[in-house]
């Protein structure tokens, strides 16, 4: 029995994807970016009060599932199909353990009622994913179920939009491979993986920051937010794995120049290009959010839409490329840009005015403080072969650091940025030079 109570609280963690709690140093910056606000999926936010209402519908979305199973089965058996053999594999995701299940800080349950607790939690989040991302066939296209007209009348505009930003937070996840198991028994299908994709896919869409499909990746998706890191992933990306810890990033850095990224209004006086990627060819967009390049002198930007939900997404995205191994870290690398780029509301302004920056949110000022504190306490070693972007940051930095530009740049400001100060200056340097000319000629007379 103590060997039960030791996996059920310490699980080993899934290799690959885990699913964890947020550090408390980062979580601290800002903690409503990773909590939910309708919905708790997983064990980390079980039993919260104001999470209830949800709650009371995942055994509707179960009853749906059992109605529309083509096999006719209860409860019961889904538990004893789809659970029970995927248990283990399942507890092994969440790094943390289950003991939020827990009623409370002194609950004496045994290990029989925890883990019976984990095992319906399980089964009622995925199927009120199933439901959630309109996953099931309908006997009756026509005919909606009085339980899910009951639950769909209940649902407003920021209710639905609230369930979408509580699907796709790293603390909130349920692993894939059980949802897939239950569609699989109830539809007798085996299209999940891209249901999955397609549903996120289509949520990513609703956004203005929207990716475009890469066929070449096709790996399967540990859970939502996984889904919605793969199709964020930069065009031509490789995962490059470091392993060795911060010694051997000492190492790989020894002898290597460090170039940091700069602020984007002292580019701009330094003569270092800050162009948008915009949509082309009619309309279709040929890059992705994260293509950033440096090209000509200028760093190529693809237009970055900011609303109230924009630094939830990125938080959620870094913490779960901090808590695993082989998914990469480029949007955390992507964010560590940004956050050295538009750090103060000058940046914004100017970013703004370039047309990469597209915000909906109250003055500059805001957007500049939400991007300033983006990685906060975030681990990442922005000169090693993780960072995707370093050969953009090396040129941009080169190109920054170069006092003939600068100087060229400062003159172009300074004096040119008036057309007719420009005239008076290229008419004052024809003069200056005519008259050394006939100062010349004075001196020298021609025989």
């Amino acid at each position: 029995m103590q060997e039960g109570r030791n996996n059920a609280g310490n699980p080993q963690p899934q290799a690959n994807c885990p699913i964890g709690k947020v550090h408390g140093r980062v979580r601290d910056v800002d903690p409503f970016a990773y909590m939910p606000m309708v919905v708790s999926l997983g064990p980390y936010h079980a039993g919260h009060d104001d999470l209830q209402h949800k709650e009371r519908e995942k055994p509707l979305c179960m009853q749906d599932i059992c109605t529309l199973s083509i096999k006719n089965m209860a409860v019961l058996d889904f538990l004893q199909e789809v659970i029970f053999p995927l248990r283990e594999q399942a507890l092994m995701y969440y790094l943390h353990g289950i003991n939020d299940l827990r009623r409370g800080r002194n609950d004496v349950d045994d290990d029989i009622k925890l883990n019976f607790r984990f095992n319906l939690m399980l089964l009622h989040d995925a199927a009120f994913l199933l439901v959630a991302m309109n996953a099931l066939p309908r006997r009756n296209p026509n005919q909606v179920g009085d339980d899910e007209q009951r639950r769909t009348s209940s649902h407003g505009l920021w209710t639905d939009v609230a369930i979408v930003h509580d699907l796709l937070l790293f603390e909130n996840q349920v692993p894939l491979v059980v949802v897939d198991k239950l569609y699989q028994i109830a539809t007798d299908r085996t299209d999940f993986s891209q249901i999955v994709e397609n549903f996120v896919w289509k949520t990513l869409l609703k956004h203005p920051n929207s990716p475009i499909p890469d066929q070449k990746v096709r790996t399967t998706a540990h859970h939502l937010l996984h889904q919605c890191h793969m199709l964020l992933r930069p065009t031509g990306y490789e995962v490059v794995v470091e392993i060795g810890g911060a010694s051997s990033a000492a190492d790989e850095n020894a002898g290597v120049k460090r170039r940091r990224w700069h602020r984007a209004m002292q580019y701009h006086v330094a003569g270092v290009g800050l162009t948008s990627k915009g949509n082309i060819d009619g309309g279709v967009m040929h890059h992705r959010l994260l293509d950033v390049e440096y090209s000509g002198g200028a760093l190529e930007i693809p237009v970055l839409h900011v609303d109230d939900n924009t630094c939830s997404m990125l938080r959620n995205l870094i913490a779960m490329e901090q808590a695993s191994t082989g998914v990469g870290h480029y949007v955390t690398a992507y964010c560590v840009f940004f956050s050295r780029l538009m750090c103060t509301a000058e940046d914004v302004t100017l970013l703004t005015k370039k047309g990469i920056v597209v915000h909906q949110l109250a003055n500059d000022e805001t957007v500049a403080a939400e991007f300033a504190n983006l990685c906060k306490n975030v681990v990442f070693n922005e000169d090693g072969r993780c960072n995707y972007l370093r050969e953009a940051c090396a040129a941009a930095d080169e190109r920054y650091q170069s006092r003939v530009r600068n100087w060229m740049t400062w003159l172009k400001h300074k004096h040119f940025r008036n057309p007719w100060l420009a005239i008076g200056a290229v008419a004052a340097v024809v003069v200056t030079i005519c008259t050394v000319v006939q100062a010349v000629f004075a001196v020298f007379p021609r025989n």
